[in-house]
């Protein structure tokens, strides 16, 4: 075995607080190690010169890189690996620069530390065996679940991109909340044109099937071939498609929750979407007094909603602007805690509506109290530090979003995570915001977390963009650290099988043992866990690797 230890000192980053030289030279006595570099900048073109250099003039079968985290620069030093004819997975990446470098400026300890960690990699990757990895054909089809804005959009990107698009809505209608709207703001736009216009653009396309007051009952297979079933009213049905994007919307809070509001128990007290569906039929007198309470199931730790659902204050200033548009002489005031105008001319919006005469004030609203002559709103202001109690003749709830209601059926059926407010959570809020765990499944719109129309539109869009460049290339790569069994220790306990959340793992009821779906096995090494009797192993992960790690960082050096 012939090791080659290249050691980075990443400009000043590593080399200010770690002696790489003494650690090039520590090294250079080991029987294994032919070859125990320093260099500035490894990842540099010269760098990676130096190691296609090292490894064809001595022959290296091992390498190891000490320098930045694994997850920077991976893919182009395997790359290096590659182009010199060894296997890219036996190279190993050690970080000197997070772990040592950049934890403290005592030299000395950190250069012990930089030895372990390199120590313990130079063990490791003495079990290093070469790995491929396997070529998968994916199918050119997308499931879009949802046919609210978000979803359409995803549907008409992907279709006019050539794939063939399964759009299920549980609904008999397509559109969802957007649908019931009269005014989309900034564009003043009917919720039913702008649906309309979406729908009829993807049913101009040849390559969609649309099922709607249909469910999903079951998902099976892996990125590229799952298998769905359906419910439809015409009976079950089965589709194979390459990808799936969720775009199943969100859930209106339900006031009702807060018993202090005498929500549903007096018909002056109503929310902004049925004031935006009702607003033309409100029995008010000609000089009406109205309240508008905000962030009412947002930004409340007493039941458990501490996010700002972003669309709230634009929609409780669309209430004002249409109250004073109709009754001039109406009195309307807003109390709120803090006017988040989110979208772009939000703010602009804001100064407007205090100009028609809405008046803000920053208030605690304790209770509503419906009475004979009107309505009762007590609360603290918290400009001034004082209480107040004030009759209306109608408030309007100004109502955030909560999580779709099916979200935890559907996560559990797609095998993603919830976020602890029930919304689906993203791969990396900032890094991958449109995907999940699950490669092939992206999520689109509210479900994710509250947004406005045009968000979710360009959200949907984007989450069809990335499950897109997936799926058109007709193929996809299988991470070689994946799960294997020796049949000879399984027992057939089918243990592993009940942990593996990507249904990877198959009982073959004649032989009695399980095995790996390799294209679906996503390399967690909860099977790996779960095994009794330790029939299940991870390629690129064995025991003895993980044996002699750890004894390179506990010896003494």
């Amino acid at each position: 075995m012939k090791t080659g230890i290249f050691i980075c000192h990443c400009g000043h980053n590593i080399k200010h607080t770690v002696d790489v030289k003494k650690l090039s030279e520590y090294f250079k006595t080991f029987p294994n190690v032919t070859v125990s570099q320093d260099y500035v900048f490894v990842c540099s073109e010269p760098g990676q010169d130096m190691i296609k250099d090292a490894i064809e003039k001595e022959g290296l079968d091992r390498v190891i890189i000490a320098s930045c985290t694994p997850s920077l620069h991976g893919p182009m030093f395997k790359d290096v690996l590659r182009k010199s004819n060894l296997n890219p997975f036996l190279l190993r990446r050690v970080s000197i620069r997070e772990h040592c470098a950049w934890v403290g400026n005592d030299v000395e300890a950190n250069t012990e530390k930089a030895k372990r960690l390199i120590l313990a990699g130079l063990y490791s990757s003495a079990h290093y065996v070469p790995l491929e990895e396997k070529i998968v054909d994916v199918q050119k089809s997308a499931l879009v679940v949802g046919g609210g804005v978000s979803g359409l959009s995803a549907a008409i990107f992907l279709s006019k991109m050539g794939m063939h698009v399964y759009l299920v809505e549980k609904k008999a209608e397509l559109g969802g909340h957007v649908r019931t709207l009269k005014s989309v703001w900034p564009a003043g736009k009917d919720g039913k044109s702008i649906v309309g216009d979406m729908v009829r653009e993807l049913e101009e396309q040849e390559n969609v099937e649309i099922f709607t007051s249909t469910t999903i009952t079951g998902l099976e297979g892996f990125f590229g071939n799952y298998a769905v079933t359906l419910d439809t009213p015409q009976g079950e049905k089965k589709l194979t498609v390459g990808g799936a994007v969720l775009a199943i919307g969100f859930s209106p809070f339900d006031p009702g929750i807060k018993p202090e509001l005498h929500y549903g128990k007096d018909e002056r007290i109503i929310t902004t979407l049925e004031f935006e569906n009702n607003s033309d039929t409100l029995q008010l007198p000609e000089k009406p007094r109205v309240a508008i309470l905000h962030c009412v199931g947002s930004r409340d730790e007493q039941i458990g909603k501490v996010y700002c659902s972003r669309v709230c204050c634009v929609n409780a200033l669309r209430v004002g602007n249409a109250l004073k548009d109709k009754y001039k002489d109406s009195y309307v005031e807003s109390f709120y805690m803090d006017v988040r105008a989110h979208p772009k001319g939000g703010e602009e919006f804001f100064e407007d509506t205090q100009e028609k005469g809405v008046l803000f004030t920053r208030a605690n609203v304790g209770e509503i109290v419906p009475t004979p002559t009107g309505v009762i709103i007590r609360g603290e202001d918290t400009l001034f530090g004082e209480t107040f109690e004030r009759e209306f003749d109608l408030v309007v709830l100004s109502i955030g979003m909560s999580s779709p209601e099916d979200c935890k059926l559907v996560a559990n059926t797609f095998k993603i995570a919830l976020d602890k407010d029930n919304f689906f959570m993203e791969a990396h809020i900032k890094l991958r915001p449109f995907d999940t765990a699950v490669k092939g499944i992206f999520i689109a719109g509210t479900c994710s977390g509250p947004k406005d129309v045009e968000e979710s539109i360009n959200h949907g869009r984007a989450s069809a963009v990335k499950l897109f460049g997936l799926l058109n290339l007709g193929y996809t790569y299988v991470d070689p650290f994946i799960s294997y069994v020796d049949p000879k220790r399984c027992s057939g306990c089918r243990m592993c099988e009940h942990a593996c959340f990507s249904n990877a793992i198959k009982y073959d009821e004649e032989k009695r043992v399980v095995h790996v779906e390799e294209a679906a096995c996503m390399g967690c090494g909860l099977c790996n866990a779960t095994c009794p009797s330790s029939a299940i192993s991870l390629k690129g992960y064995i025991d003895p690797m993980i044996d002699d790690e750890i004894s390179g960082f506990t010896e003494a050096i």
